[in-house]
């Protein structure tokens, strides 16, 4: 099993391609066409999303031990567990992550615009956009993105 150095994914190409970005493993970074660096850059950024998830989940925990009898406390696990599902879902490029994260996303974005939270809105568009696009969908289906 080899990993790709486009994605960081550990996968056995299939036809010479990638499953995952759909890209040759070992195709230089110069080599590639707009379409594979597309892929390429939505690929890290889901990588990224899947990172910050991992801190948001220990950010979670420890305001869960901070707090550990009280309703906030409790609402901080369970967003830790929602947080670290989803970092494990998108290292995978598993698409159960992308449909949680879709929703998950919109929702915080409601939640945001109700509250009136400009920040919050940005957040949860930037990050529905960089899961919930066409190139990002692909990735996740294992399907060559057009």
């Amino acid at each position: 099993m080899m990993r790709c150095k486009h994605c960081w994914t550990k996968a056995d190409p299939q036809n010479g391609q990638c499953p995952v970005c759909g890209i040759v493993p070992d195709k230089p970074n110069g080599d590639l066409s707009a379409a594979e660096k597309k892929a390429q850059r939505y690929a890290r950024a889901i990588l990224l999303l899947a990172g910050l998830h991992a801190l948001g989940a220990l950010a979670g925990m420890v305001a869960f031990f901070n707090m550990p009898g009280s309703i906030l406390g409790r609402a901080c696990a369970l967003l830790a567990a929602i947080s670290a599902t989803l970092a494990v879902g998108f290292l995978r490029y598993a698409l159960w992550a992308y449909r949680l994260a879709v929703v998950l996303y919109f929702l915080l974005g409601m939640v945001n615009v109700i509250s009136i939270n400009l920040g919050g809105i940005l957040v949860s568009l930037i990050a529905l956009y960089l899961v919930g696009n066409g190139t990002s969908k692909a990735i996740f289906e294992r399907r060559l993105p057009e």
